[in-house]
């Protein structure tokens, strides 16, 4: 089954050509001999050929302004290895001017049909798309409004096949006066048309490259973004790149010998929304390494998945800084549930590398204290591939109390603004009013309501 890509707006489309080069360079390094992972890469994320021998992506590019869409197109035709069909970039003269309703109602509507062209002219070669990701952020105008409405749009174009929207969030102390407003808007229109919502935060993604930064040259040099852009596209390859569900009966030293059930990106989907309530996902990854110490690097299971879960309780994608007090309570001896710990509705834990020590990693993940109602609900997969080079790899995908935590603070600060019609004239002129506002005021308050009912309701 094949997974779809459609890279939405500025941040959208850098972050998708990292996550291709990433996918690209770990289908083509597999230390596997004689394995299928090489082969599972290239049918789930690339079709064909092209007639200069380049793999070419599952993609389609959407920008009103081609400026990054022809650097992504030119720079893969000139670099080797990949690239994009020619067919799949869709652009115009003007962006949307950090508008949401500029992006949905009004781009939504005139390149509607030139959007649907480009969709259908990837979506018609492949046989069986199982999953369509869409990568996009909420704080401008065309990967938040535009991305929204493409989001619709393919709920008819691929019928049958489960949504992925993934949502990069504005720094809390961003540039654009509006982003409260457009993330609102987004977040409130994808909850009713997305399967799920892979959301990454700006600020953590920043902290965690300025750790980094002094000893990584791959992650993009000297330039902040580039590198944050690199991370994240490794973060999602993690999680979507193939790997095997580990059955229930299966131990680590049977690994080799079990009926190896294929984890798509479809049934990751399916593990980690078990209601239409909860669609809020984020990702970690362990161990988190510069290139410089990457060789150097050899990390027990057990080590990484105590980390790993430990990033979890806390909501952290930076190893450093984690408050080791911070457990479960059967762990502690408290008879207190304390709300201060990430409580989990459901997670997917992929080991990528050599001998995978199963007991450990389940162990850590299946405290009944660590769960909404006390009812694990944790999948585990595997594939003996060594991600990014790496001998032993951890990764967690993860619906969680915690995930919904920036809900309340966006809410509030909208909400002074929206009480005092600030900026409100943006949206009117575009035909968003502010009954039309409200409404999606609403459905996220809804949303923010269920996830702190997951983090504090513990029965």
């Amino acid at each position: 089954m094949s997974t779809v890509v459609i890279q939405v707006g500025q941040c959208g489309n850098q972050v998708g050509y990292e996550l291709f080069t990433r996918l690209y360079e770990e289908a083509t390094t597999s230390y596997l001999p004689q394995s299928s992972f090489t082969e599972s890469c290239f049918k789930q994320f690339f079709t064909n050929v092209s007639s200069t021998g380049l793999r070419i992506a599952n993609a389609v590019l959407i920008d009103m302004e081609s400026k990054v869409i022809n650097k992504c197109l030119s720079g893969r035709s000139n670099s080797g290895g990949w690239c994009y069909r020619d067919s799949a970039g869709v652009s115009s003269r003007q962006g949307s001017g950090n508008n949401w309703a500029n992006g949905y109602l009004s781009y939504g509507e005139s390149m509607k049909d030139e959007i649907e062209r480009a969709i259908r002219s990837v979506t018609d070669l492949i046989p069986e798309i199982s999953t369509v990701l869409i990568l996009m952020s909420s704080a401008g105008g065309t990967g938040s409004g535009l991305g929204c409405r493409v989001t619709e749009m393919v709920k008819d174009i691929v019928p049958g096949a489960l949504i992925l929207n993934q949502v990069v969030l504005p720094f809390s102390r961003g540039e654009v006066a509006v982003q409260g407003y457009n993330t609102i808007l987004t977040l409130a229109s994808l909850y009713q048309h997305s399967d799920a919502l892979f959301l990454l935060h700006n600020d953590k993604y920043q902290q965690l490259w300025k750790r980094l930064s002094s000893g990584i040259k791959k992650l993009g040099g000297g330039m902040s973004f580039s590198g944050m852009n690199r991370l994240m596209g490794s973060h999602v390859a993690g999680v979507i790149l193939p790997s095997h569900a580990i059955p229930d009966t299966t131990s680590s030293s049977s690994l080799s010998g079990a009926v190896r059930q294929t984890l798509g990106s479809d049934r990751i989907i399916e593990e980690l929304v078990p209601s239409p309530q909860y669609k809020l996902l984020t990702s970690y990854m362990m161990p988190v390494v510069s290139d410089a110490s990457r060789e150097y690097t050899h990390t027990p299971w057990d080590m990484l998945a105590k980390y790993t879960r430990q990033m979890v309780l806390q909501n952290s994608i930076n190893d450093e800084g984690l408050m080791w007090s911070k457990k479960p309570e059967s762990e502690t001896g408290s008879r207190h549930r304390k709300a201060d710990i990430n409580r989990l509705v459901s997670c997917v834990v992929m080991s990528r590398g050599t001998d995978v020590a199963l007991p450990e990693i389940e162990e850590k993940f299946t405290v009944a204290d660590m769960y909404h109602g006390r009812r694990p609900r944790a999948t585990f997969a595997y594939s003996a591939h060594k991600f990014d080079g790496l001998e032993k790899a951890v990764f967690g995908a993860v619906n969680g109390g915690l995930n919904g935590a920036f809900l309340e603070e966006l809410l509030s600060s909208s909400w002074r603004k929206l009480s005092a019609k600030a900026f409100l004239y943006q949206y009117e002129k575009f035909g968003l009013d502010l009954d039309g506002m409200k409404d999606s005021f609403r459905v996220l308050e809804k949303v923010n309501n269920d996830y702190r009912d997951v983090q504090l309701n513990f029965k």
